[in-house]
């Protein structure tokens, strides 16, 4: 039951600015992570949103804190998490950011070349701040074979201490970014195989399970 659980969920992509208006990003529509808010609201669970750029208008009556880098993410997040007992990390966070930001538009008619180091990974910080709290981790992967994405959901239970990974394939039709259906493996000690669905559908079955779990 999560019913008056304190529950928090990443959603959206990250955006990393180059200069004051140029930046990269990725193609997460946030629609996962919505359906998730809205079946925790729906099973009654004291929710709040971190939400990156998403395509979808979030409900007003979520508690939602906006940000837009991983930075800004990573900030809110570790300051939130001791407060709750479950977290959804649905959020595409960028792998990389910029070394050095221009604070001005970059001169377009000059070759340019991008220094870019690793983004902090957020998911690795959580059990150390709160061990006690259910993480969810999210694992997109692309053109690789089931056990292939099994083993990089693995990697990450094992590296992030995850008590529960979704991992799926974004090369499949109807499965990729902003898609509004998916294809998932729910993976912990066992595999659960979710075949397409919509993303509202799959949202009902992560919670049967981490109801399952909790």
């Amino acid at each position: 039951m999560v019913k008056g659980k304190k529950i928090l969920i990443s959603l959206g992509g990250t955006y990393e600015p180059i200069d004051s208006v140029r930046g990269i990003t990725n193609k997460s529509s946030g629609k996962m992570g919505l359906a998730l808010a809205r079946e925790a609201y729906i099973r009654g669970a004291d929710l709040t949103l971190v939400v990156a750029n998403v395509s979808v208008e979030i409900p007003s009556v979520f508690n939602a804190i906006h940000v837009q880098t991983s930075q800004e993410m990573n900030d809110n997040i570790l300051k939130l998490i001791p407060d709750f007992d479950i977290f959804i990390s649905a959020a595409a966070v960028s792998d990389f950011e910029f070394r050095e930001k221009s604070d001005k538009k970059i001169d377009s008619s000059s070759s340019l070349s991008l220094n870019l180091k690793p983004t902090t990974k957020i998911i690795r910080q959580i059990k150390k701040i709160n061990p006690e709290i259910f993480l969810v981790g999210f694992k997109a992967e692309f053109n690789i074979s089931r056990d292939e994405i099994i083993g990089c959901a693995r990697k990450q239970i094992s590296q992030a201490g995850t008590d529960l990974v979704i991992a799926n394939d974004i090369s499949k039709d109807n499965c990729h970014f902003g898609s509004d259906n998916n294809e998932v493996l729910i993976v912990d000690d066992e595999v659960l195989t979710v075949p397409l669905a919509s993303k509202r559908e799959i949202a009902k079955t992560i919670f049967d399970v981490i109801s399952e779990k909790i």
